[in-house]
């Protein structure tokens, strides 16, 4: 798990505040698979294969922790996706 950093622009009231978010970095997880031919893991998936996914921990604007929207929260996890796009392609894409 790695952390993940994106920086989004807020308006509260008539101020455009800067702001930190923080997220949690789950990779992409290959579910467990059954074996075929003798082969293990080259089967049918037992489990789900699971996405890779962020998890909000906190934002700061100032230094000082703050609470957003879901909507802000939304824009600084698009942020964060699209800061992290190739990284997260290439992780993806390896089999």
């Amino acid at each position: 798990m790695n952390a993940v950093h994106a920086t989004i622009t807020v308006e509260r009231g008539e101020a455009e505040i800067e702001v930190e978010v923080q997220f949690d970095h789950h990779p992409a997880c290959r579910g467990q698979r059954d074996s075929l031919g003798g082969k293990s893991g080259a089967g049918p998936a037992l489990e789900p294969d699971e996405p890779a996914c962020l998890e909000f921990v906190e934002a700061k604007a100032g230094g000082v922790v703050i609470t957003l929207t879901d909507e802000e929260q939304e824009q600084a996890e698009e942020q964060a996706w699209s800061d992290r796009a190739d990284a997260l392609r290439e992780y993806d894409d390896r089999d």
